[in-house]
């Protein structure tokens, strides 16, 4: 088995973990394993739940550490790339988190970390609905809202790589408070967190709504999933405050529009995945919204690697010298 085909990918993500033993010439999984992430985690508990994920992958998979090339870790928020610390995770609530050290000890092979939004855009760009296309976005809404930049075929990061914060432009000048701290950001608006605050604050309330049972209102946190079950089933509440966050989403893009000229966008992440509605109003709005040329010209689709954007891509960041050469 050759160990320079495979390469493990970490979806490290504000609710989950999600680990998979990945063919990196073919975007192929051959094991996955996935975790609940804790909020107010410490060092020692990040570290052994993302073994505790890649062991499982591995096992699935039936390989061992010595049939693979790498371990690559997106995780959520400000990453040192060089270093491989995760500076600060605000869906996360921790700053200044050592993670491919501890990896790389353990199991004796190379870890690279990468923001979650760049590596799954990075397997979008190669395995997904990015192929072919040299200058895209890609955009992900769930516990949060990232994005990614592709330009002229290769990944931009920025002057102090961070390029692609779209959660947390501006929309609301002194809006709603975000978790990063700042006011009125997309993210406060559009994201499944803040549709889940939305639901919950409509429920104290006494809203009547169907999704009731499955909140839980002391943790405030909500499934994709149960959200598109109310919208079906003609919950008012929830396709409120859906349409609301899905045109709040549609203004975020047609800034994209304006500024960037993307050839496309591609849309993905939990709630792209499970709500239909949420991906129909904001294409509609941020057409309506942006300049008219570049407006009707932009592609607006949906991300092909689905929820396992993020390990792909992470497994790819093993081959990252490798990509960056190829134009």
């Amino acid at each position: 088995m050759a160990s320079d085909r495979f390469a493990v990918g970490v979806d490290f993500g504000g609710t989950k973990i999600a680990a998979g033993v990945v063919n990196i010439e073919t975007g192929q999984l051959v094991g996955t394993a996935r975790k609940k992430t804790r909020t107010q985690q410490e060092q020692d508990d990040i570290t052994r739940r993302l073994i505790s994920a890649i062991d499982e992958a591995l096992q699935e998979a039936g390989m061992e550490p010595k049939h693979i090339a790498g371990i690559g870790v997106g995780a959520p928020g400000q990453v040192n790339r060089e270093k491989g610390v995760l500076l600060f995770g605000p869906n996360l609530a921790v700053s200044d988190i050592p993670i491919t050290d501890p990896i790389s000890s353990y199991y004796g092979v190379p870890c690279r970390l990468g923001n979650d939004v760049e590596v799954a855009t990075l397997g979008e760009q190669y395995f997904g609905a990015g192929r072919g296309c040299s200058n895209f976005v890609c955009v992900f809404i769930g516990t949060g809202i990232g994005s990614g930049i592709i330009h002229e075929g290769k990944q931009h990061l920025g002057a102090s790589a961070t390029a692609g914060e779209i959660g947390h432009i501006v929309l609301v000048p002194n809006g709603k408070q975000c978790g990063c701290g700042a006011f009125g950001c997309l993210e406060a608006y559009a994201s499944r967190t803040a549709i889940t605050k939305a639901i919950v604050a409509g429920l104290n309330r006494g809203q009547d709504s169907l999704i009731r049972e499955k909140v839980d209102l002391a943790k405030g946190t909500l499934r994709s999933k149960a959200i598109a079950n109310a919208i079906a089933a003609g919950d008012d509440l929830v396709t409120s405050i859906v349409t609301s966050a899905a045109q709040s989403m549609g203004a975020g893009l047609a800034t994209i529009i304006n500024f960037y000229n993307p050839t496309r966008i591609i849309l993905g992440g939990g709630v792209i995945e499970a709500v239909e509605m949420y991906f129909n109003i904001a294409e509609t709005e941020a057409r309506r919204q942006a300049l008219r040329i570049p407006g009707r010209r932009v592609e607006i689709v949906r991300a092909e690697l689905g929820d396992y954007a993020g390990i792909v891509g992470a497994a790819l960041l093993v081959r990252a010298r490798e990509l960056a050469s190829t134009p």
